[in-house]
């Protein structure tokens, strides 16, 4: 008997507007925290890997960031926008092995912030949702730069390479994003081959030399 595919999660998404208004209201409470979220937001890092970078594992150079697994083993290369670069290059750099984001005491962060909660609530993104999975929390940025990639006309593949997904099936829960993009994709195969019919039918016919 064949297995019943399940339909994938759709995910609460932010608007860029939403975003950006998030980012700065957490700038306001927290640099750090403000911080932590851009990387997430730009990179589509998870807490924890945020939290375990290492100044080892970012180059500004070459604008990537080494993203490492539970046990220390390479998992991907995450790629930084410009603002996520200049996060990096305003901070003091320090020892290859030094945590890039500290708690207070200096060590491991963690968790995230009970601040970032507290912004999400004064901007009320969670008013009247009673379904814990529509609501906004921190990994709903991660969900966004997946999100925003789909809806720029990226790949699914490209998507799951990004995000360190170890199936596509863990991608496909964005899947329903691209239906704007396969639509365009054949308008834009249809316009196409209109426009080579046009082009031969202007063609002028060859004239026979006596």
């Amino acid at each position: 008997m064949a297995k019943i595919r399940k339909k994938p999660k759709r995910v609460t998404v932010l608007k860029q507007e939403e975003a950006q208004v998030l980012l700065e209201d957490l700038k306001v409470r927290s640099q750090q925290l403000y911080e932590i979220a851009s990387i997430s937001l730009h990179c589509g890092l998870r807490a924890g890997e945020i939290f375990k970078l290492t100044w080892s594992c970012v180059d500004c150079d070459e604008g990537t960031i080494r993203v490492m697994d539970s046990k220390g083993k390479l998992n991907r290369t995450a790629h930084m926008t410009e603002t996520v670069r200049k996060i990096f290059l305003s901070k003091k750099k320090a020892e290859p092995t030094s945590l890039v984001f500290k708690n207070r005491k200096g060590g491991m962060i963690n968790e995230v912030s009970n601040s970032f909660g507290r912004a999400v609530r004064d901007l009320g993104f969670n008013n009247g949702i009673s379904d814990r999975r529509q609501k906004v929390y921190f990994h709903t940025l991660r969900h966004t730069f997946a999100s925003w990639l789909v809806q720029s006309g990226e790949s699914l593949y490209t998507v799951k390479e990004l995000l360190g997904h170890s199936t596509m099936a863990m991608t496909e829960r964005y899947s329903h994003l691209a239906s704007k993009n396969l639509k365009d994709a054949v308008k834009k195969l249809e316009d196409s081959l209109k426009t080579s019919t046009r082009e031969k039918k202007a063609q002028p016919e060859a004239v026979q030399q006596n």
